[in-house]
């Protein structure tokens, strides 16, 4: 299960509107100084996301909680979102070189059409797929612990041994 921090930041009767950051991998390494997109990525904070989760427990405000979403719902939805359209880009490329070049004898222009009309078709497929797995409960996140209220930062001890020069 992928796990991450939230923040309640609505409550209503049977749900939460939690709040959490966007999280990237980049910036974890060892040359994350000398990388383009590990500056980057310190320049640009992440996005933040507001999700809505059913649940009994009763929070407040200001809250922090952990909520989770299992690897399988969110690999499914990758291979949804990502591999169908680049499937139906291959395919439509390949069927028109097979139709415009080796039947007809025309240009490329063939071809290329038929790929983006094939990969337009492959994501409306995968659109029409991802909004009736909507619904699904196996692809939304879940409450999975409440963690109490943040730290406030008139409460923080810094314990850096630079700082304690």
């Amino acid at each position: 299960m992928m796990r991450t921090l939230a923040t309640v930041t609505a409550v209503d009767k049977g749900a939460v509107t939690v709040s959490c950051q966007q999280q990237t991998s980049c910036g974890h390494c060892a040359s994350r100084e000398s990388c383009g997109t590990g500056i980057v990525s310190k320049a640009i904070p992440g996005r933040v996301h507001d999700i809505k989760i059913m649940t009994k427990s009763p929070l407040t405000i200001g809250q922090v909680v952990e909520i989770g979403l299992s690897e399988r719902s969110m690999l499914s939805s990758a291979l949804l979102v990502y591999m169908l359209p680049l499937l139906f880009l291959v395919l439509g490329s390949a069927l028109g070189q097979w139709v415009f070049i080796d039947l007809a004898g025309s240009n490329e222009l063939g071809v290329i059409g038929s790929a983006a009309i094939a990969t337009t078709v492959g994501l409306l497929i995968a659109r029409y797929y991802a909004k009736r797995l909507e619904g699904n409960s196996a692809y939304k996140p879940t409450l999975i612990r409440v963690l109490g209220a943040p730290i406030s930062s008139d409460k923080l001890i810094n314990a850096a041994s630079k700082d304690s020069e």
